[in-house]
């Protein structure tokens, strides 16, 4: 029963997700681009380069990032039934300082990949007195500061369960990885290997920036904290150590509510640690047009509040620019001397690029600013216009989800436009298929996304980027497994066999192909 619940939760969490996705991303727009009164000289055409969004390290996305596998663990209070743990109750470190009476705390594990294809070892260290145990876990053996069992190649959910703790020493630093694992990696290999490919590593989401809710420096998460999947986003430290391990650029999404210490320290930090080789993309908040998030939200109800604009749309994007350049000019200040080694962001809807127009136009904004970016996601009403009738053949759907991929590439002139009449560089912060099923077969969405074909498409789309535009476009996104309503993942889990995976495979084959390239 407890099985059935965990997936239920991870069930409703990638709904949530598609939901949220999925706003508002159909808008109708102009592809009318008013010329600036001194238009500035178009950038030459730049390398064309992927990234990739890392999903968040929470274990129900099946992308195991951190060696230790309760970095993304899932918390649950055992007390009169199961509920989840309210994670105000963990300290700065990821630990949890005492149980109340008669209860339980079982922390459900990301699963090691090798476990899907073999019984695996695990072994779990941590300091302090109590209590441990485990649920589906196999072979269990408990002695203090340990707890060893076996991980099952039919189990899909294993739970560490805590039964005790001494609140003067309580359990923490918990780490649990396989027996045979170096005790001191950070980053699974196979991880860091994974995101190498890439140019450009987006931690949107390792940031929580949809949640809304860091910016405070005194509450951001530790790189001591042994869990990583909180609303304070991974730790800072973790971020900048994966782009110089993987020797990738990071691209890090602001918190809205950053106060001006939290903002350079975050600078601070990055400019003394970062490879003095990688450049730095940098966004404030993440799709602040878009109403389905809560920073979109306040930033609304700031701009109103500051009558910014007539209209709803100039109030919100007008305030976007106006946070944007604050944050900006702190990173420029610690980017004094290597000003080249930033790339400041303004974001707008694909398909509706007035509202950012109106922002890039307001106040010195365009001054502060290096590119311009949008979601160029293809296929988004592939399986609702007019919703298929016959799911069993798949033929019918790949001539339209082509198509889609030419009005997708159309729709990005305007932004090229807009980009080129400023100077700026156009690129994209998300992009591949999106297609939306809400219908009646439970199937439709795994078999389009496993389908060869599927693979052809994201060839067809990265050429055509490449061919066009050129520069970074950024996939959405890592792993994930397909969801209720919509399939992100290039994979579905970690170590998932590339032939398996044709987005992914098409994306690695595009990314030989560029670099090959000469230029």
């Amino acid at each position: 029963m407890r099985r059935i619940v965990v997936l239920a939760l991870a069930a409703l969490l990638c709904i949530g997700i598609a939901v949220v996705a999925n706003y508002s991303k159909q808008q109708p727009g102009s592809n009318m681009v008013e010329t600036p009164a001194t238009a500035a000289t178009p950038l030459p055409k730049q390398p064309t380069a992927f990234g990739i969004n890392v999903f968040g390290p929470i274990y129900w996305s099946r992308e195991r990032a951190f060696m230790n596998l309760v970095a993304g663990a899932g918390w649950y209070s055992i007390l009169n039934g199961w509920s989840d743990l309210d994670l105000k109750r963990l300290d700065r470190e990821g630990a949890l300082p005492s149980l109340r009476p008669g209860e339980n705390v079982a922390v459900v594990l990301v699963r090691p990949p090798r476990s899907v294809r073999e019984d695996v070892a695990i072994r779990c260290r941590y300091e302090g007195e109590g209590v441990v145990s485990g649920i589906s876990t196999a072979n269990p053996v408990a002695s203090p500061g340990r707890f060893d069992f076996t991980w099952h190649r039919e189990t899909e959910w294993t739970h560490l369960r805590i039964e005790a703790t001494n609140p003067a020493n309580p359990i923490r630093h918990i780490d649990c990885r396989e027996a045979d694992a170096d005790p001191k990696l950070l980053f699974d290999p196979a991880f860091v290997a994974s995101v190498k490919p890439y140019k450009v590593v987006r931690f949107m989401d390792w940031q929580q920036s949809n949640s809304n809710a860091a910016g405070n420096w005194a509450q951001r998460t530790l790189p001591s904290s042994t869990f990583q999947a909180g609303g304070q986003g991974v730790a800072l430290e973790h971020m900048v150590a994966l782009a110089n391990i993987a020797q990738v650029d990071p691209w890090f999404v602001i918190p809205w509510n950053a106060d001006a210490v939290y903002v350079e320290n975050f600078a601070r930090y990055v400019h003394d640690h970062l490879d003095p080789k990688r450049a730095v993309y940098l966004e404030t908040g993440n799709e602040i047009w878009n109403q389905a998030f809560p920073a979109g939200q306040q930033a609304l109800a700031e701009g109103r509040k500051a009558n910014l604009g007539k209209t709803d749309d100039q109030a919100r994007m007008r305030r976007y620019a106006q946070r944007s350049v604050e944050v900006f000019k702190i990173w420029e200040r610690v980017y004094a001397q290597e000003p080249k080694r930033l790339v400041r962001i303004l974001s707008g809807q694909h398909a509706w690029i007035d509202p950012l127009r109106d922002a890039l136009a307001f106040g010195d904004t365009a001054a502060h600013v290096d590119a311009l970016s949008s979601a160029a996601y293809f296929g988004q009403t592939l399986l609702t216009e007019p919703e298929p009738a016959d799911t069993k053949d798949l033929s019918p759907l790949f001539p339209k989800l082509t198509a889609s991929i030419d009005a997708t590439m159309e729709a990005a002139r305007q932004y090229k436009q807009l980009a080129d009449q400023h100077g700026l560089r156009y690129i994209v912060y998300e992009g591949g298929q999106h297609a939306t099923y809400s219908g009646k077969d439970p199937t439709l969405l795994a078999r389009l996304n496993r389908d060869p074909r599927m693979g052809e498409a994201y060839r067809r789309y990265l050429a055509e980027w490449d061919s066009q535009y050129g520069d970074v476009l950024m996939l959405f996104h890592s792993t994930s497994p397909i969801g209720a309503t919509m399939a992100f993942g290039l994979a579905e889990y970690s170590g998932q066999p590339l032939a398996e995976t044709p987005k992914r495979k098409a994306v690695l084959d595009a990314i030989a192909a560029v670099s090959r390239s000469p230029r």
